[in-house]
């Protein structure tokens, strides 16, 4: 039998965990469709315009925390003694016993969160598209050049407004939790976000003394690596100009080092794990 990976024996493992979790994961999904009902609700009443607008902000703000506090969730019976060694102590491999968590935390997550979403998003477009508006709302959305109708959130015309910041943010999102969610066993939920605050400003301080170091200006600034940045105009004193690099090499850079800094929190995850389970 292969001894990092084996069919049945990993389904033995997804199948207790969810006979032992099972009343967590059911009150986890209470809490999100709740909290999609109440936002999707106040998000939805507003006119077309409006909820093009402020949908995606909704997708991500509650899509973001969430998924943060249900990884550290699933970390937690980990980071308590007992309850690791029931688990670390199960017939499976150090591999199938990440897997699991990346399984349920991550892809897991992706799918119940998409699917709730994609069903409140439709009700609310079929809300909206068949509504009766008042005779203000209709004077409200002619003034603001909106259509009375809107295109459902999942489609290349709703996604490709999104900022591309956000979806780096979110491919990092999952890998950094469950890497620092296993190196930070006790006040897990807060001092997870007190380290990614803390990263996030050094990076942002980083990326700005090196930006300007490179080009000898005092006054540029960017709020991203390898993407545009902004420099006080020598000439005319209150105009600025954009410093752009060939997008095709920012963008590039950006995938490059987004995808090695994930791979290397999924490795420091397992190590982690494997150092619990000696």
């Amino acid at each position: 039998m292969n001894q990092t990976f084996s069919i049945n024996r990993f389904g033995r493992l997804l199948r207790k965990y969810f006979t032992d979790s099972r009343g967590q994961l059911l009150a986890s999904l209470g809490l999100l469709i709740g909290c999609l009902v109440v936002f999707g609700a106040i998000t939805y009443q507003s006119i077309p315009v409006s909820v093009r607008n402020t949908r995606s902000i909704l997708f991500f703000a509650l899509g973001w925390p969430c998924w943060y506090i249900f990884t550290v969730q699933q970390i937690a019976g980990i980071n308590q003694k007992e309850r690791a060694i029931n688990y670390l102590m199960q017939p499976a491999s150090q591999f199938e016993k990440i897997a699991l968590i990346w399984l349920i935390s991550g892809l897991g997550f992706i799918v119940v969160y998409l699917g709730l979403f994609f069903l409140a998003d439709t009700i609310g477009v079929s809300f909206i598209n068949n509504r009766h508006w008042s005779p203000d709302k209709l004077v409200e959305i002619r003034e603001r050049g909106s259509m009375l109708k809107i295109e459902p959130f999942f489609n290349h015309i709703s996604m490709r407004d999104i900022p591309t910041s956000s979806w780096v943010f979110t491919a990092l999102l999952h890998s950094f939790t469950l890497a620092f969610a296993l190196l930070i066993r006790r006040y897990t939920l807060p001092l997870v976000v007190i380290v990614a605050f803390g990263l996030l400003f050094s990076g942002l301080f980083i990326n700005n003394f090196l930006l300007q170091n490179l080009t000898g200006s005092d006054t540029i600034r960017s709020s991203f690596p390898f993407a545009e940045g902004i420099a006080k105009s020598p000439i005319q004193k209150y105009q600025y100009r954009i410093v752009q690099i060939p997008s095709f090499i920012g963008s590039q850079l950006r995938y490059i080092v987004g995808f090695t800094a994930i791979v290397l929190l999924y490795i420091t995850a397992y190590v982690r794990l494997k150092e619990r389970e000696i």
